[in-house]
């Protein structure tokens, strides 16, 4: 959809990119004398400084406090985290479970690792079927959450995530989790699933710089987790990347020393513009559901043509690039009848989208 957008002049709604001038000044400065004084390999587990201030930050945010030598391990990026954390966990006897609609890596992750899929839908209000969860446990190794979600923009509720843990232990599954929105959230009762109960005993949590800086070409990943699991992540971890970016890590020191203001002014800024795409989503006769958190909205399309088709349309008639519903599910051949909308860009980048959006829709 990015090409597509780039080859008809659209405004890219599509791929969650984030504005470059909403990364912070302070942090572009480290990265830029980074480059020019610090440019080699680190540790392969990370910079020691950054590891230090990712134990300092989580311990605050989460409540749980990770050994940076032997439990805090910086990747490339949170996908690295994912896929090191998959291929070291799993193999061609164990089986992945995730929720559907999902974030389109969690899949061929599994794939690469050998691993079953076990996709468990929840389209039609979101919420979790815990007899359905039960069931797929009783084959499964590794439960993926994610939360806040990618493309739904779910956040899983604090009892939800109860009943989560007691069916972790029940049948002895690792939880892998991807907080990379951890920042970008609209709901007073968002909680980390490591704050849940004890399931930080059989966690690995995997975040970033990406989103909540806006940095997402700079690669830098935070992965989490007890000894005995970041001991065998680091050696995928270790084998395929050896380390992220050292000016960009050094960088990730002056981000987490920002003060409490910016995150809580990072989620005031896209909640404006969540609220602002929905409105305008409901002005083009569309039916948004609005997202509790990250910044994503997904809406069903009111046509009967395939959702891939209703994109393209979109791009060619209106000028703005959506996704195609269809892209976060397992089966290749699914064919949703929604559409996903991105709404990190900027304000006025929105407004003209949405005006394109209304001026001339055709269904």
């Amino acid at each position: 959809m990015t090409r597509e957008a780039l080859a008809h002049d659209a405004i890219n709604l599509s791929q969650g990119i984030p504005d470059e001038d909403e990364t912070p000044p302070a942090i572009k400065a480290a990265a830029k004398e980074a480059v020019d004084t610090d440019s080699q390999y680190t540790i392969t587990w990370g910079l020691p400084e950054l590891r230090e201030v990712v134990s300092d930050r989580y311990a605050d945010w989460k409540g749980v406090r990770y050994d940076p030598e032997t439990e805090v391990t910086i990747t490339t990026g949170t996908s690295e985290a994912l896929m090191s954390t998959l291929l070291s966990l799993v193999d061609g006897d164990d089986a992945v479970i995730y929720f559907e609609p999902v974030y389109e890596s969690y899949i061929p992750a599994s794939q690469f690792a050998g691993a079953e899929a076990i996709p468990l839908d929840i389209t039609d209000d979101l919420t979790v079927d815990f007899e359905a969860l039960e069931a797929a446990a009783e084959r499964a190794t590794v439960l993926v959450l994610n939360t806040p979600m990618n493309p739904t923009g779910k956040v899983f509720s604090r009892e939800e995530l109860a009943r989560i843990e007691e069916i972790v232990f029940e049948h002895d599954l690792i939880v892998l989790t991807d907080e990379i929105y951890e920042h970008i959230v609209y709901t007073d009762d968002y909680v980390s699933p490591v704050a849940v109960g004890d399931l930080a005993d059989r966690t690995v949590v995997c975040t970033g710089m990406s989103k909540t800086f806006s940095v997402t070409g700079w690669r830098v990943g935070f992965c989490l987790a007890p000894e005995y699991l970041s001991a065998e992540l680091r050696k995928v971890h270790d084998y395929t990347t050896i380390c992220a970016p050292t000016p960009f890590q050094r960088a990730g020191v002056e981000a987490l020393s920002l003060s409490d203001d910016y995150y809580t002014e990072l989620a005031d800024s896209y909640e404006r513009r969540r609220d602002l795409l929905c409105e305008g989503l409901e002005r083009a006769g569309l039916d948004p559901v609005r997202p509790d958190g990250a910044y994503y909205v997904m809406t069903r399309h009111p046509t009967d043509e395939p959702d891939i088709e209703f994109c393209r349309r979109l791009i060619r008639e209106a000028g703005v690039a959506a996704v195609p519903g269809g892209s976060f599910y397992t089966d290749p051949k699914a064919d949703a009848d929604w559409i996903r909308f991105t709404f990190s860009r900027n304000e006025p980048t929105l407004r003209e989208a949405i005006d394109r959006i209304v001026e001339n829709r055709w269904w």
